[in-house]
């Protein structure tokens, strides 16, 4: 073994500046990665999630059972492999994630969505950005400003309410 050389490597993730930038899965018999979503991917998880209510202090159990069914297809939408994303067939690859995940790796796939994808912070920049709009909107406090959303939620209608 050549020096300075680990004989372990975690092949499961790829690090820049030491934070965790991609997950490697491997759901039957293919490979998979995980990385941070890009905006359809965002559109097509909201469109999908658009009824289910998230809340802060949520156990994996309860993620779980919020999502039900919609899980597997969920899980489709976050996982990428060479196929273009607009190209993805969700339908076929939700009944594979299905029917080739056990629960443990459903659980992992979960819970590096949400190190990937740090919702809280986005929620926070979201709401920055309407007071900003609001503040421009109404200079000078001729109305009272329209409140940003709090901490963890979103406006009604977007399906999420929280992280």
């Amino acid at each position: 073994m050549e020096a300075g050389k680990s004989k372990i490597q975690n092949p499961k993730s790829k690090m820049r500046e030491g934070v965790a930038m991609e997950k490697r899965y491997e759901i039957g018999g293919k490979a998979y990665v995980m990385k941070p979503l890009v905006l359809g991917q965002w559109v097509q998880l909201l469109e999908l999630l658009k009824d289910v209510r998230l809340w802060n202090g949520m156990t994996s159990g309860d993620l779980v059972s919020a999502f039900g069914s919609r899980l597997p297809k969920a899980l489709a939408i976050a996982l990428r492999d060479e196929t273009p994303l607009k190209d993805k067939n969700l339908e076929e690859w939700a009944a594979t994630i299905a029917f080739e995940t056990s629960p443990e790796q459903g659980l992992e796939v979960i819970g590096d969505f949400f190190d990937l994808n740090p919702i809280s912070s986005l929620l926070e920049k979201i709401g920055k950005m309407t007071d900003r709009i609001s503040e421009k909107a109404n200079p000078a406090g001729s109305m009272k400003s329209a409140s940003s959303f709090p901490e963890g939620t979103l406006p009604s209608g977007t399906g999420l309410s929280g992280t």
